[in-house]
């Protein structure tokens, strides 16, 4: 999917490169061309939004972030429609700021909106405060960098700034506000899952801002350079955005994309004070005269920035170590408690299920036997000879006796059995889901077969024997202590009988 969205947004900008540098710029057909480029990437990219809104039915804030840059996309593509219906006709535009105008804007508009919805729906994931201040200094500096190169220049040669030269920054204005808050948040909240659909989205209002402060320059300026060639940047812009909603992955599962986290979160750290050295440097660029206090300026400045960028990354790195340490304790709490949770309901010897939990699991069984009119089983099973092990080979053995005949159990039994040890040489054994009686009864003769053969004690081999009682629900009793009842008694009836065997009332 990757490699055929690259080869979409590749082809596409350099087979419209490439005609703009075959057939020209002043034709009348590289301007149809160069229309239908632009008309027809803002649609390729349309369909990529309209397919990735349809691919997250349940996913209200994935399709609502879509479709505002779909609006945007399609803002794009009007436009482009109306300018290339009006160039056809010969008609004259209005003025400075026409509906065209107004529709090309839009597009800056929805997708302030779009990272202005993500912005808030994230706001669990970002600082907000620390977010509005670097997204402040960023917008600060790149806007009086831009008024200085791009406002100022024009201001000198006119009597007042013109309306229509307001309106040409808005471009470039709207773009340094996507860009820089793109940037922060960004390397604050990426995940592995979508980084590289949010690189396409940073990498795309990249090109954009390129394209609008190349688009004032060119305009203000009689360089001999069509503004067509700045096309290919704009259509790059509207297909990474489409492309980056397509590989959009709303379970944010990880992939490939190996970066240093540490390495992301310092780049997001330092950013706004980047901007605030490049105008600290614009500034002393224009200094009237070098002497000491300049000279002494413009070391100051970057130490002290420098030690302040060094200050925020120990702060996050020391906040790093805490929550790290929050994590490791909350998650050892987790596991203990999971620990004590298994202990209280499981047996220490043979970590079968203990008395308290199987009394919980026969209630369950019980009742879901009643709904769907299944026979139940119980069986009762105490090792005959027990305390003869222990007296002979001492209590150790006895444990990896005990060991063994829950091993066997569980590995002979069919899957719809539980086992319990109910302490000392006590085993119960219950059978659900079952649909023939007389199935319980050749459990429980699977049950008497399971001791035939030894099991080895010291290396010895040592035959052991078990009386088993058995009861059935809902033959002999419908509660559960009834059918307990019933089942003890049985298995003291086996005993009484000779051992070795099983016996359930008739």
């Amino acid at each position: 999917m990757y490699k055929l969205i690259y080869a979409i947004i590749g082809g596409w900008v350099l087979s419209h490169t490439l005609w703009l540098g075959i057939i020209g710029t002043s034709s009348e057909l590289s301007k149809i061309g160069n229309s239908l480029f632009m008309i027809l990437g803002a649609v390729i990219s349309t369909v990529l939004l309209m397919i990735s809104v349809r691919r997250h039915p349940t996913r209200p804030f994935t399709q609502r972030l879509f479709l505002l840059l779909l609006f945007g996309n399609v803002s794009l593509a009007i436009g482009e429609t109306a300018q290339l219906i009006v160039e056809r006709r010969n008609l004259e535009r209005s003025g400075p700021f026409d509906g065209i105008d107004l529709v090309f804007s839009l597009q800056i508009v929805f997708y302030l909106l779009a990272f202005c919805y993500f912005l808030i729906s994230r706001r669990s994931q970002v600082n907000l405060r620390f977010f509005l201040f670097d997204e402040l200094i960023i917008l600060i500096v790149t806007g009086a960098i831009s008024w200085h190169y791009l406002v100022t220049p024009y201001l000198e040669r006119a009597e007042f700034l013109s309306f229509e030269t307001l309106l040409l920054l808005r471009y470039p204005l709207g773009d340094l506000l996507l860009l820089g808050g793109m940037i922060i948040l960004f390397f604050g909240i990426m995940k592995r899952g979508n980084s590289i659909p949010l690189l396409m989205i940073l990498a795309g209002f990249h090109l954009q801002l390129i394209a609008d402060i190349l688009y004032v320059a060119l305009y203000r300026t009689d360089f001999p350079i069509s503004v067509m060639w700045l096309d290919p940047l704009w259509i790059a812009t509207v297909l990474l955005i489409g492309g980056a909603a397509i590989l959009f992955d709303a379970d944010e599962r990880p992939i490939g994309l190996k970066i240093d986290r540490q390495i992301l979160e310092g780049i997001r750290l330092v950013t706004p004070y980047i901007f605030l050295l490049i105008l600290f440097v614009t500034m002393a660029r224009q200094a009237v005269s070098w002497n000491g206090l300049t000279i002494g300026l413009m070391i100051a400045v970057p130490l002290l920035i420098s030690r302040q960028v060094r200050i925020v990354m120990d702060n996050q790195r020391l906040r790093e170590n805490l929550e790290a340490k929050v994590e490791e304790r909350t998650a050892a709490l987790e596991q203990a408690l999971e620990e004590m949770e298994h202990m209280a309901y499981h047996d220490a010897l043979t970590n079968l299920p203990n008395r308290y939990l199987f009394a919980r699991l026969f209630k369950e069984e019980l009742r879901r036997a009643e709904i769907h009119q299944r026979f139940v089983g119980l069986y009762f099973i105490d090792i005959d000879h027990f305390k003869q092990v222990n007296d002979t080979y001492g209590h150790h053995v006895g444990d990896q006796l005990i060991i063994d005949i829950a091993s066997r159990l569980e590995k002979r039994l069919p899957h719809n059995t539980v086992i319990s040890r109910q302490g000392g040489d006590e085993f119960v054994v219950l059978l659900f889901d079952v649909k023939e009686e007389s199935d319980i009864e050749a459990c429980g003769q699977q049950l008497i077969d399971l001791f035939e053969r030894p099991f080895i004690l010291q290396e010895t081999p040592v035959f052991m024997t078990a009386s088993i009682g058995g009861a059935i629900y809902p033959t002999h009793a419908t509660s559960r202590t009834a059918l307990i009842e019933q089942a003890d008694v049985a298995m003291y009836e086996a005993k009484r009988r000779g051992k070795n065997q099983f016996h359930v009332e008739v």
